[in-house]
């Protein structure tokens, strides 16, 4: 008789490149359904989702930085009182989402002041996270999130600046990366000391998305390998996030050494198929997507989702992925019924 698997050990399986007892269906965390509700309940009873929890803290920011918040309207501004000059960043929310609509640094000067600020480390909220862990249990894989370096100078700058001094101050970027990496690095080493054995590292899509080749080798490179190489001395899975074209950076990204990736997006919305994804990188890295949250499963009838899912699970093979979505993390009820039925059709293919 084939063991049942509980979803951590047919993730797990799928992560060591085993065959588990049906793919995982691996949402990524429950969206906007609840899980106190009855389908966020169903939810993670019948899939095998990722559930995603922080540090408590901004490693890069560390303790003490000056920081205030106010709200006016449907805006929320925060001030940073950096030596000489406060800094200002402004979060709009309207009916559809909330987005950055000032940053913190508009001038070199601004860019100054910021990396001027003190720095006092803070230590990750270990005990959140071993709440988390336990909630989760053996329903899913518990992970816990991180920022990389590169996305510190897009999150004070905003993307274009940040791309713009890419080009033409590249050592201020070089400067605010490494400093930013430094920190993660020691905040994630003493989480995984402390315990934890799931990190997922998001950041990589600055760079394949927005700065270049070149960003690549002297922004993420140097800093996101040895990151990975420390997470898995400590036992524990390193899993990265890189959103968008896959064809010209799949192999750049398997080679940083990474035990999963996410997410396998199949165009149109994408470029590149699950299966050849798995032809180039498969047996080193379980890939995870090749179903969109937004676009497919939440829009799409349920014979139509049910029917890619068929075609993807007769053509992709029985290791080294998992069924998941776009890891938007904002899918809806639809989407949730979807990949709640998505599990019928995968032990159909066990």
């Amino acid at each position: 008789m084939v063991h049942t698997m509980t979803s951590r050990e047919r993730m797990l399986a799928a992560l060591r490149h085993e065959e588990p007892d049906r793919i995982p269906v691996a949402p990524w965390g429950l969206g906007r359904v609840g899980w106190e509700t009855p389908l966020g309940a169903e939810l993670v009873a019948r899939t095998d989702p990722w559930l995603e929890v922080g540090m408590g803290i901004n490693p890069v920011a560390g303790a003490v930085w000056p920081v205030e918040t106010e709200k006016r309207g449907n805006q929320v501004r925060r001030v940073l009182h950096a030596p000489g000059r406060d800094l200002v960043a402004v979060t709009t929310t309207t009916a559809q989402t909330s987005a950055s609509t000032e940053y913190f640094c508009k001038s070199l000067a601004d860019i100054e002041a910021l990396l001027a600020l003190s720095f006092v480390p803070a230590e990750p909220d270990m005990e959140r996270w071993k709440a988390h862990k336990a909630r989760v249990g053996d329903d899913g894989m518990a992970i816990l999130g991180m920022a990389t370096g590169i996305c510190f100078p897009n999150d004070m700058l905003g993307t274009e600046y940040c791309s713009l001094l890419w080009a033409s101050e590249p050592d201020i970027i070089r400067e605010m990366v490494r400093i930013a990496a430094e920190r993660e690095f020691a905040a994630i080493e003493q989480a995984c000391a402390a315990g934890v054995d799931c990190v997922r590292v998001v950041g990589g899509e600055y760079s394949t998305e927005l700065m270049g080749p070149r960003s690549w080798q002297e922004l993420v490179v140097p800093y996101d390998k040895p990151l990975v190489e420390m997470i898995q001395s400590y036992g524990a899975i390193a899993h990265y996030h890189n959103h968008g074209r896959m064809q010209r950076c799949l192999e750049s990204i398997a080679a940083l050494g990474i035990d999963s990736l996410d997410p396998v997006e199949q165009p149109p919305y994408g470029d590149i198929a699950m299966q050849e994804a798995l032809q180039r990188i498969g047996g080193r890295v379980c890939l995870v997507g090749g179903l969109d949250d937004m676009e497919v499963l939440d829009t799409r009838s349920r014979e139509e989702v049910l029917g890619m899912a068929e075609e993807l699970l007769q053509t992709c093979g029985k290791r080294d992925w998992m069924l998941g979505g776009t890891s938007s993390g904002i899918y809806g009820e639809r989407a949730a019924r979807n990949f709640i039925a998505l599990v019928d059709v995968a032990q159909r293919h066990a």
